[in-house]
């Protein structure tokens, strides 16, 4: 028993632990320099799509350069007929050729999907180094959140729209207090944040590292957001972010829960609380940050959970 005991809290400390890039796949700006487009995942084709690995970086097709992901959209791969790519290796940037023929093919509910995953290296290279976290360059994992007003929403529902996400714990006062720091600036933000087309998601779970404190349900959700909200100057609290949680045992249904990537989900990747992910409007994750950041040298802000989170809006508003 001991033994187990003692393999669990391992498995748990290294989940907790610093994601390192080898260990990981996660894309660092030596592999991401040369430029092009990243292959985040390989979705497949009729042939060729088998020599294009996670991390390649697309650098022409059919002889013409692209380096962002409506470049290779706008290059009509997806024909059926045979188009030749060049590229670079990912992480040793060998180069390469490739031929592919691909077809549109369909991912319910999503349609006419194509044969890669993929975001502009220079764009996906923009996040700091502590936002990249085992999540980051990756096409938005498998998932299943419920709502509290109702709904239910999977990885794939998250593709088409840019996606600032927060999943917090309360399994400590700190995680609490950090959570709540997080929610009264986004409500703040919000404003600023969908008017530049970015839709807010404040999920709760019981992270894997919590092994004392149950989630919350949906009434308690509503009474902590109620409790806690952010105040207008005229007293009046601001409007509750949307709020989703993982579901429970009954509501859970792996069937619900998809992905733009197989077998990859979100939980699995979560290793401390509150983690941010920011998602593009491709499906890809361009920023995962966890816990808090100790701001740099001459930084305006200087706490740590102020500076997080301000850091990841300013990089929603200008770069996502």
């Amino acid at each position: 028993m001991r033994k187990i005991v003692t393999r669990a809290l391992a498995a748990l400390a290294l989940l907790a632990g610093c994601d390192t890039a080898a260990d990981f796949n996660i894309p660092t700006h030596k592999d991401l320099k040369p430029g092009g487009v990243y292959v985040a995942y390989v979705n497949g084709c009729k042939e060729g799509c088998d020599q294009v690995a996670k991390g390649d970086l697309i650098q022409t097709v059919d002889g013409k350069k692209v380096e962002t992901r409506r470049d290779f959209l706008a290059a009509g791969v997806t024909d059926g007929k045979p188009h030749k790519l060049e590229l670079l290796a990912n992480k040793t940037h060998d180069p390469k050729q490739v031929t592919i023929v691909a077809e549109t093919q369909d991912l319910p509910p999503l349609k006419d999907i194509p044969p890669f995953w993929t975001v502009g290296a220079k764009n996906l290279d923009k996040a700091p180094s502590w936002a990249r976290r085992r999540m980051f360059g990756h096409a938005s994992p498998m998932v299943m959140l419920v709502n509290i007003d109702g709904g239910i929403l999977d990885g794939r529902q998250l593709y088409g729209k840019k996606r600032f996400i927060v999943y917090w714990d309360w399994g400590t006062r700190t995680e609490q207090a950090e959570a709540i720091t997080f929610m009264k600036v986004l409500q703040k933000a919000r404003a600023d944040l969908e008017a530049r087309g970015v839709d807010i998601m404040f999920v709760h779970l019981r992270f894997p590292t919590n092994q004392r404190q149950a989630a919350m349900n949906d009434s308690d959700l509503r009474k902590f957001i109620q409790k806690w909200s952010e105040k207008k100057p005229d007293g009046t609290p601001y409007p509750p972010l949307p709020t989703y949680r993982f579901p429970n045992a009954t509501e859970f249904n792996p069937a619900r829960q998809l992905g733009l990537e197989n077998a990859y989900t979100v939980f699995e990747n979560l290793g401390s609380s509150p983690t941010i992910v920011l998602m593009d409007e491709g499906g890809i994750i361009r920023w995962h940050s966890e816990q808090t950041q100790v701001p740099p040298q001459g930084s305006e802000v200087t706490d740590p959970v102020q500076y997080t989170i301000i850091e990841a809006i300013k990089f929603a508003l200008e770069d996502l």
